[in-house]
């Protein structure tokens, strides 16, 4: 092998840039493209996946990736922290001080009369947030591209709190433990059992000035003993609902940038909405389902590209079949035509694939009504509804589809569970939320905070875990309002 020390190869190759001129050298850079299981696998490295993906196997050294920030968890960084000391907390919540408006008035010998305020008991369950990871005690001693074992391990440990902290923003908005018991109930499900009258329907408006209205209607009410006197202080919408503010909400509803008068003009970023009880603060936060949230309102087949959990429940069988007429239709003469329906099971270990996309013909003031089978196994406490636009040009796909509703198994997981769609709830369509974040109206009660947990190794592996044991309180929940069904100009997905 003493000739190849005057053999130059490559010269200027990334990370060999005096070329490759020793045996050691050759050696190194073998390494280097050959994968770390198969030296002779070349052709298959751009299968690999995991932990294997980012070993230093070739001469890339940038690793592109796109990953959830820290900073999109907009609405649990605002919550306060509050400890809990059992696994179910209790508080109470004064929802009035008792007596009539003028019984204080007396006759000046009367025997003075009184009473006492009313109050409301109230119980949290706390949640349970956990999830794995783990690297191989070789990835301990190899370099990747992102650094030595020690950086990876660090990696994956952010991975798998970014992991809780998505799970957590999101059902801050839309967790449901009615459709999946493991959930803490989100504000959307909160009010529905408690003040169904604090969710305004715009029932597919697109226009501004009606999301308007319901929130300077929500302000007001909220001042007043409706709503417990608070204040409204946060909207938190999407992009898109962000978007439609910026371009079309009218100058005289906008919360000024600076004194420049056209700070407040068509098409100037609103940071806040402007009413007679105060100005209320636009919040945005990308884990609140919307129609160009794809990440959110696909099924779990699509957004996870094919990933879905091994624990998830199977395939739902399903059929459908149009309602001819029900008076409490909400398809509109103009939404009639055909509709395409899938349906996949929640549970536990998430959600699972797709039953099959059914057709069905919608007639104005009827509906559609689904009939869906248990998948095998039974492991399903609730389904997710999914729904195409009107009269799409060809069959959709899985892709075409957007999520309408989620509900809840039934007590019997071996039943079969019948569900109308009457067009109460709309694909495609944006929710806000109108929040006082006052500590005593919204906090995050926790009976554990994050902490990594070690595991036990039953393999030649480093594990662990990290978690986050605690749950959404609405210490005073008729503080809150929801605005549903609104339909943004800006969305690239149309319901109708």
């Amino acid at each position: 092998m003493d000739g190849l020390q005057n053999i130059v190869f490559g010269g200027g190759l990334p990370g060999f840039p005096g070329g490759i001129r020793t045996w050691e050298d050759w050696q190194a850079f073998a390494k280097a493209v050959q994968t770390a299981g198969d030296p002779h696998a070349l052709d298959f490295k751009a299968g690999l996946t995991g932990v294997p993906a980012i070993r230093l196997e070739s001469i890339e050294a940038t690793l592109r990736s796109v990953v959830e920030r820290e900073e999109s968890f907009r609405l649990f960084r605002r919550l306060q922290p509050v400890p809990a000391y059992s696994s179910v907390a209790e508080w109470a919540t004064q929802v009035g001080i008792g007596g009539d408006l003028a019984d204080a008035f007396h006759s000046e010998t009367a025997d003075i009369r009184g009473d006492a305020g009313q109050y409301k008991r109230n119980v949290l369950r706390v949640k349970y947030l956990m999830t794995r990871a783990e690297i191989t005690i070789a990835a301990l001693q190899q370099r990747t591209i992102l650094g030595g074992g020690d950086d990876l391990k660090a990696r994956e440990n952010v991975n798998a709190t970014l992991r809780i902290l998505r799970a957590l923003e999101w059902a801050l908005f839309q967790g449901d433990e009615e459709v999946v018991p493991t959930q803490f109930n989100g504000i959307r499900a909160w009010l529905a059992r408690e003040f169904p009258d604090h969710i305004f329907d715009l029932r597919g408006s697109s226009d501004t000035e009606a999301l308007y209205s319901a929130i300077y209607e929500a302000f007001g009410r909220t001042i007043g003993p409706d709503g417990g006197f608070g204040k409204i202080t946060d909207v938190y919408l999407s992009p898109t609902v962000q978007n439609d503010l910026d371009l079309y909400l009218a100058p005289q509803w906008r919360v000024p940038l600076s004194e420049n008068p056209r700070a407040i003009e068509y098409g100037a970023p609103v940071v806040g909405i402007r009413t007679s009880y105060g100005d209320v603060a636009t919040v945005q936060d990308v884990w609140i389902e919307d129609p160009n949230a794809a990440h959110l309102t696909t099924p779990a087949e699509v957004r996870t590209r094919g990933r879905i959990s091994p624990s998830a429940p199977g395939a739902p069988g399903l059929t459908v079949s149009p309602v001819g007429s029900d008076p409490a239709s909400r398809f509109e003469a103009g939404h009639a035509g055909t509709y395409y329906y899938a349906v996949a099971a929640l549970g536990e270990g998430g959600e699972g694939p797709l039953s099959s996309i059914e057709a069905v013909t919608v007639a104005g003031g009827g509906g559609a009504e689904l009939t869906i089978t248990p998948p095998t196994g039974y492991g399903q406490t609730g389904y997710a509804i999914y729904r195409s636009t009107r009269n799409p040009a060809t069959a959709p796909t899985p892709a075409d589809l957007r999520l309408v509703t989620r509900i809840p198994a039934g007590s019997d997981p071996t039943q079969p569970v019948v569900w109308r769609d009457l067009n109460h709830e709309i694909p495609g369509s944006a929710t806000v939320y109108l929040l006082d974040l006052s500590p005593e109206a919204i906090d995050w009660t926790q009976l554990m905070p994050m902490i990594q947990y070690p595991l036990a190794p039953v393999k030649a592996t480093v594990p662990w875990a990290v978690l986050l044991f605690g749950a959404l309180k609405l210490g005073i929940p008729q503080r809150h309002w929801v605005v549903k069904n609104y339909l943004p100009k800006a969305a690239r997905w149309k319901p109708f």
